[in-house]
This record gives structure tokens, sequence and C-alpha cells, in this order.
């Protein structure tokens, strides 16, 4: 099964990984600031948005659920 699913990209593969290792014992300066925008892109895009009774961050109030009506 690995021969089917590896055989034909395992070399390539390799290489690619080699090629990642060596820049990044080149410039690690430059691989920890790529990983640190990484992280602070991932940080901006799923923070914890407000919760409200509403969709997408628009709260529709929070009233008793009951329609409205002075009775």
């Amino acid at each position: 099964m690995q021969e089917l699913l590896f055989g034909t990209w395992g070399p390539t593969i390799a290489s690619f990984g080699r090629q990642v290792i060596a820049y990044s014992l080149q410039h690690p300066w430059r691989v920890f600031a790529a990983i640190l925008v990484v992280a602070l892109l991932t940080d901006l895009m799923f923070r914890n948005r407000p919760t409200g009774d509403g969709i997408d961050g628009f709260d529709f109030g929070g009233g008793d659920g009951d329609g409205g009506g002075g009775d």
C-alpha cells in the first residue's frame, strides 16, 4: 500500500523536505518571522467574536422571546 501511495511522490517529498531544512538552517530568523506572521494572522482570523442572539456578530437583543406585545 505504501508503494502505491508514496512510490512516485516519495523522492519528491523527501527532496522538498531537505530543501526546507537547509533553508531554515541558512535563514533561521526568516523562518521564525514567517511562523510568527502565520500565528498572528491565524489569531486574527479565528478570534472569538462577540456572542449575541444574532448572526455574524449582530445582536438582535436578548428579549424573553414572547414576541412582544404589551399585555
